[in-house]
């Protein structure tokens, strides 16, 4: 990816610059950070391959009294190295959330600290690890916000991704809205676009597949509940499952914009040998999810009910509050 920087920024920086490879982006960032230099992203609007034949001119509306209300989201497990600068993304954002959540996910050792930095954000723990899908859907539960922001805790937001999203899903009348990801290979320290259908539901109408990156999105406080809600026993994978039933009922689409900077690293959910995207583990996983949306296929075209409960369900968990503001209760 070509990126441009002012010269006084980059000559503020250096001190951090890779021997072994070319300088990028994420590394003049990292170094900024360092020395405590605030600066932020914007979203970008590249082209992308698309599904439909236009997309309408969206304005970003202003903050008012009447705004829906957001939660964004950061479920967490041994994420430190990279969530301090996830949530001065969030914080910082031109229509900043309603409200920021971490929910730790029964770390030996929460993140504590680095949430202390930023007084507006709620920190929640959980006694035991129970995976990021049983997180978010007790918060969802426990709360009450027209809308949730989904982030993960290695990830980074561009500074009015929120602004756009909420304005897209206000003047659309999406249930859920993702954007297009700029992706980060950590180890080499590429940083490419990835595109993504703007119409999901005519890409899902296609084929079952990924047409929305999770972590990127935008949804509905009503869109969950009308499906039930995430499937809270899976550990991994649980985003496609609920994206594979909740087509069937909401509008789903992604922004042509990039809005997100998601890293690639070793040892995540989809690189690791176990749960990575290439396990048997998560090949077994889709197979089956594959192959319960061509039964709903099957079951609509014939005009038959369909099955849109949650794939795999565990009991309902308690969120210890340990710092920062109380979130909106249901």
């Amino acid at each position: 990816m070509v990126w441009l920087a002012g010269a006084d920024l980059v000559a503020a920086s250096g001190a951090g610059w890779p021997q072994n490879r070319p300088w990028s982006l994420l590394d003049l960032a990292a170094d900024l950070e360092r020395q405590r230099i605030s600066f932020s992203w914007r979203v970008w609007a590249g082209e992308t391959k698309s599904w439909t034949q236009s997309w309408p001119d969206i304005p970003t509306p202003n903050r008012s009294p009447s705004s829906p209300t957001v939660l964004a989201m950061v479920p967490h497990y041994r994420c430190e190295p990279w969530l301090r600068r996830c949530l001065a993304t969030l914080v910082n954002q031109t229509r900043p959330p309603d409200s920021i959540v971490v929910v730790d996910d029964g770390s030996s050792h929460p993140p504590v600290e680095i949430v202390a930095e930023f007084p507006s954000v709620t920190l929640l723990t959980t006694p035991a690890t129970v995976g990021p899908y049983r997180l978010v859907q007790q918060v969802i539960q426990d709360t009450a916000y027209d809308y949730y922001l989904f982030q993960d805790a290695d990830d980074w937001s561009l500074a009015d991704r929120l602004a756009h999203l909420l304005a897209a899903a206000e003047h659309t009348q999406a249930d859920l809205i993702g954007t297009q990801e700029l992706r980060w290979e950590s180890e080499s320290g590429l940083l490419l676009p990835v595109h993504y259908p703007l119409d999901v539901n005519l890409a899902l109408a296609e084929k079952p597949g990924h047409p929305l990156l999770h972590p990127t999105s935008l949804v509905r406080r009503q869109l969950v509940m009308k499906v039930g809600g995430f499937a809270t026993g899976l550990r991994f994978g649980g985003d496609t499952e609920f994206l594979l039933r909740a087509a069937w009922v909401g509008r789903i689409l992604n922004l042509p914009s990039y809005g997100y900077l998601r890293q690639k690293r070793p040892h995540s959910l989809t690189t690791d040998p176990h749960t990575g995207l290439e396990s048997p583990a998560r090949h077994a996983l889709l197979h089956a999810l594959k192959q319960r949306f061509y039964d709903n296929q099957t079951a609509h075209r014939q005009g038959h009910p369909l099955d849109r409960t949650p794939l795999s369900q565990a009991p309902a968990i308690h969120l210890q509050h340990h710092s920062g503001p109380s979130l909106m209760a249901d």
